[in-house]
């Protein structure tokens, strides 16, 4: 069994009403081999295990596929997308994601929280581009967020197309979003893992650690990932200012420790230089009319095609 081109850890923690979505939106892109899927669950207490099993088909917990293919009794065995797979208990998403990165089989990383979706064609134009350009070693998307009542889209997040290099600095802003952000697996084993004390800013702290070594984004301008705002979300459901006070506390903290420092603020002039380098390489347009086009539109048509 050859390994996958790339690997996707799922975290979950009670989130069963959600975690079927996210998985038949990676299953439905038809990689085949190309991509695998890790789920980390949190010892959930709701129908979440149930719904593990079922995508894989099969395979036990805590067991690498394999591992388990090898195994003498297991000759009738057809691997699902699922790959590995737990339900324990830890301390959260940072640890969640190392965890599965270490079970991890691909030449490519990257993550998806349970309660989110990944778009028609994503994965598959994420392969395709990452296959031909050798030399990229971080690949970034685009997103868009739409609310669970309403099924609507309510925002699109566009990145700049390109990146000059003096735009590739702790003072410059960047615009990189969660799930629709691909790591080689070399650079995560060079960098090292998630810091698994961020409970919030984990992937903004990776994306400064990133940019602090000099790496640089390839841009994959497609709509890649959505994301679901639930009130039961961590990020943005209904929150007491305990958790804001957290969320802003880490924040700094990020700051602070990888010296990143700067202001999406008109007195900036590097966020100034940033805006007009978006103006000149289109970024800015395009998002402006992405965010014309898919702002009240149903996120199930969307889902349901290609747009």
């Amino acid at each position: 069994m050859s390994n996958p081109f790339l690997s996707v850890v799922i975290a979950n923690y009670n989130y069963g009403c959600f975690l079927e979505d996210a998985l038949n939106s990676i299953l439905s892109q038809n990689v085949g081999q190309d991509v695998e899927v890790i789920v980390c669950d949190a010892k959930s207490t709701d129908n979440s295990v149930d719904i593990i099993r079922k995508f894989a088909k099969g395979l036990p917990s805590n067991t690498n596929v394999e591992e388990w293919l090898h195994g003498g009794n297991n000759l009738n065995f057809k691997p699902g997308i699922i790959s590995w797979w737990c339900s324990e208990k830890d301390s959260g998403q940072s640890e969640a994601f190392n965890k599965g990165f270490s079970h991890a089989r691909g030449e490519w990383l990257t993550w998806l929280n349970a309660d989110e979706i990944y778009l028609p064609g994503a994965l598959r134009a994420f392969v395709s581009k990452a296959k031909r350009l050798q030399s990229a070693n971080w690949i970034t998307s685009n997103m868009l967020s739409f609310d669970d009542e309403t099924r609507t889209v309510v925002h699109v997040s566009w990145g700049p197309h390109l990146q000059p290099w003096f735009l590739r600095k702790n003072h410059a802003p960047h615009a990189v979003f969660g799930p629709s952000s691909f790591l080689r697996r070399s650079l995560y084993e060079q960098l090292g893992p998630i810091d698994e004390s961020f409970r919030y800013a984990m992937d903004v702290d990776y994306w400064a650690r990133l940019t602090m070594a000099g790496i640089s984004q390839t841009r994959l301008n497609i709509m890649c990932w959505a994301f679901r705002i639930h009130r039961h979300s961590k990020t943005a459901g209904n929150q007491d200012n305990g958790i804001a006070e957290e969320r802003d506390g880490e924040c700094v903290r990020w700051h602070t420790q990888n010296s990143y420092f700067y202001k999406y603020s008109l007195r900036n002039i590097w966020y100034i230089l940033w805006l007009l380098c978006r103006v000149l390489d289109g970024s800015m347009i395009v998002k402006i009319v992405k965010q014309v086009a898919y702002t009240g539109s149903s996120i199930d048509s969307i889902v349901g095609g290609n747009r």
